[in-house]
């Protein structure tokens, strides 16, 4: 099993963030190359890590690396400055292996991946819709927290740096 421990914050000053006005933490997560192709929090830690940011924090971030590199905050800087009107935003890749759909054991079709987005970091979450999608009963103890939000019926907008959509 994975460590909890690597839920952990950065200030946006530490990390050199021009947007957010110090109203933003970047969580470094479990996820990408440590983990899968998605980014997984430990449900209790997470919590915990939430209730201990200040009322200030608005927007949290969630990264996969322990500790961003300079790619990464351009990235969120990016993302931070048109980030509003939304509970979440992901960035995407198009996927591009075979996806089939089965049934029975069975391939039925191929699927048709131009309205398929595979989400990776950054993630980044309007603070208090986080708080309230951790407000529901999960059975699993780990999640990624966009999906989190996502099970409440928060927006999430997707972000590129190309225009794919």
């Amino acid at each position: 099993m994975s460590s909890p421990h690597l839920l952990r914050p950065f200030p946006g000053r530490q990390l050199g963030l021009v947007e957010g006005d110090d109203a933003v933490v970047v969580f470094g997560v479990l996820g990408g190359r440590y983990a899968g192709p998605t980014m997984l929090a430990h449900i209790p830690t997470l919590k915990r890590r939430i209730r201990e940011v200040s009322s200030d924090i608005k927007v949290a971030v969630f990264v996969d690396e322990p500790t961003p590199l300079s790619t990464t905050v351009a990235r969120i800087d990016d993302m931070l400055a048109i980030f509003k009107d939304t509970d979440a935003m992901v960035c995407f890749r198009r996927p591009t292996e075979a996806l089939k759909e089965v049934a029975g054991g069975m391939v039925v079709r191929g699927v048709d991946r131009s309205q398929l987005a595979a989400v990776v970091s950054p993630e980044v979450i309007l603070c208090s819709s986080l708080r309230k999608a951790l407000e529901q009963d999960r059975p699993e103890l780990w999640v990624n927290p966009t999906a989190l939000v996502a099970a409440i019926g928060g927006r999430i907008k997707l972000f590129s740096e190309r225009s794919e959509l």
